[in-house]
This record gives structure tokens, C-alpha cells and sequence, in this order.
């Protein structure tokens, strides 16, 4: 299949640029480096403590979400003016490959090989926390009052949530990954790089473009304005559960329904986004 064909070659070149294998290779470094931070923290408590284990679970969700949005932008901006500099988009195009499946393949690549990153970090940032869940203890509340402590229970070795977290950071780059692809069709890398950053920046702030374009004092144009944006552009904050998924009292009922709800939009947007690209590549003179 022609699609899958450029896939793999996308891949094989993604994950041979060292650029993309420092950042993987440094975030998995520090991901294991933090099974120390109770014995360097001072607001760290003894360790294995529940305490403890919530830290790094936060500082690894963190980490792996830096490192997502840099390998999604790096690698993003170049997929296809790297082609139109090689010179083997004319090799690709003259043979019976239509521009659409060039697109498709370009991204189904940039996705799998997200996959892969992503995958290696949630592997070792899971086992991390498995480590430091072995012998942890955390206070058990009275049944009847909820709030006096009458002992300590052992700390469970897995939490669904671990995987809920790392799938949320994947999905969240998956659409990021399909923006930049979008302005890598009309865009150089540089240009490219600093709009992908502007967007997931305006993204992550979702919650205050949508108060700002409810906001009673501002006028009916500038409500306009920011509902437009926070339509537009992705919401990227529906995707940061690390406070919900680390903090009880703010747990969202069903991570798996929720999950499920984003990978939609997830898909949704990153379909739309490859429509637009298939749309604008077949009017580019290349």
C-alpha cells in the first residue's frame, strides 16, 4: 500500500535524526533520575511514601508532555519542506502516487513514530512508579468519618490512571502534530516552528479564551473574536487531566469515558486538519 509505504519511510527517517533520539533518550533519563527526589527534596517526605510517588508521577506526566511537544514540533516542521530540499517529492510524485496519499502517509508516519516515543516513555515511566509504589504506605481515613487517620494501608502497585495519563499526552500531540503539518504544506520550518508553538500556547489556555468571550464588560466584537479563537484553534486544555488523575478530590468520574470523548475530538480535528493539508498540497506547484 502506498500510504503505508511512506508511512515506514517517514518513520526510519524520524527516528534516525539524533536530534529526536537526545530528547527521547534525556527524558527518559530524568524520568528514572526522579525515583531520588525523596531523598533531595525537602518537601519531599521519607521514602516511598505515598507522597512521593505522587511527585513523580506529576514530574513524569510533565516531562513526557515537554518532551511530546518538542519531537511533534521538530519533527513536524520539516516533513515536507525536507522533501520539496531533498528534491524526492518530484521522485515520490512522478511515480503513481496521488497527493493525498503523500499527505496521509506523511502524517500516519509522524503519528507512529510519535507512538514509539511516547510508548518507550510511558513504559519506563510506569515501571518507575511501580518501583517506588513497592513498600509505600499512605494514611487510611476512618470509614465512618472520613477524616481522622486510624492506620496506614499499602500503596497499590498499578493505577489505571498511569496509562489514562500517557495516552492523554499522546493524543494531545497527535493533533498538534496534524496542525504542523498543515503549515508545513505553506510555511518554512522556522515560520512553521513558531506558529505550532503560538497554537499550542493559545490551546492550553482554552479555559480563558472561552471566559473572555463570555466576559460581561467586553464588547460584542471582541467576544466574536475570542470565540472564534477558542473554536478554531485546538483545545489542548481538555487534554491536561495530570491534576485530576494525581489529585482524588478532583477525579473525573470515568477516565475511560473521558479518554474516549477526547480521542474523538482527538480524531476529529486531526481528520480536518489533514483535509485542509490535501486541499492546499494539490494547488501547491512543487
Amino acid at each position: 500500500m502506498i500510504i503505508w509505504s511512506i508511512a515506514k519511510t517517514t518513520v526510519g527517517d524520524a527516528l534516525r535524526k539524533k536530534v529526536l533520539q537526545i530528547f527521547l533518550v534525556v527524558a527518559i533519563g530524568l524520568i528514572v533520575i526522579s525515583l531520588s527526589f525523596s531523598q533531595t527534596l525537602s518537601f519531599s517526605t521519607s521514602s516511598g511514601s505515598s507522597t512521593d510517588i505522587m511527585l513523580i508521577k506529576s514530574f513524569g506526566l510533565g516531562l513526557m508532555a515537554v518532551a511530546g511537544w518538542l519531537i511533534s514540533l521538530v519533527m513536524g516542521v520539516s516533513l515536507i519542506p525536507q522533501e520539496i530540499e531533498r528534491r524526492t517529492i518530484y521522485t515520490i510524485l512522478a511515480k503513481p502516487v496521488k497527493r493525498y496519499e503523500f499527505i496521509i502517509g506523511k502524517y500516519l508516519g509522524a503519528v507512529l513514530t510519535l507512538a514509539i516515543n511516547v510508548a518507550v516513555m510511558g513504559v519506563v515511566f510506569v515501571a518507575v512508579c511501580i518501583f517506588k509504589a513497592m513498600g509505600a504506605e499512605q494514611p487510611m481515613a476512618s470509614p465512618t468519618t472520613g477524616i481522622n487517620v486510624v492506620g496506614m494501608q499499602q500503596v497499590g502497585l498499578f493505577d489505571w490512571n498511569m496509562i489514562w495519563g500517557v495516552v492523554m499526552i499522546y493524543l494531545q500531540f497527535m493533533v498538534l502534530s496534524s496542525v504542523v503539518l498543515l503549515f508545513s504544506v505553506f510555511l518554512t520550518p522556522t515560520v512553521n516552528f513558531f506558529m505550532g508553538l503560538g497554537v499550542y500556547i493559545v490551546g492550553v489556555m482554552a479555559s480563558l479564551t472561552e471566559t473572555l468571550a463570555t466576559a460581561e464588560k467586553a464588547s460584542v466584537l471582541m467576544k466574536g473574536f475570542y470565540r472564534l479563537i477558542h473554536t478554531i484553534i485546538p483545545n489542548f486544555d481538555k487534554f491536561n487531566v495530570t491534576n485530576a488523575l494525581l489529585h482524588p478530590e478532583t477525579h473525573i468520574e470515568s477516565m475511560a469515558k473521558y479518554t474516549g470523548v477526547v480521542a474523538l475530538y482527538a480524531l476529529f480535528y486531526a481528520l480536518l486538519m489533514m483535509l485542509l493539508a490535501v486541499i492546499i498540497f494539490r494547488k501547491k506547484e512543487v
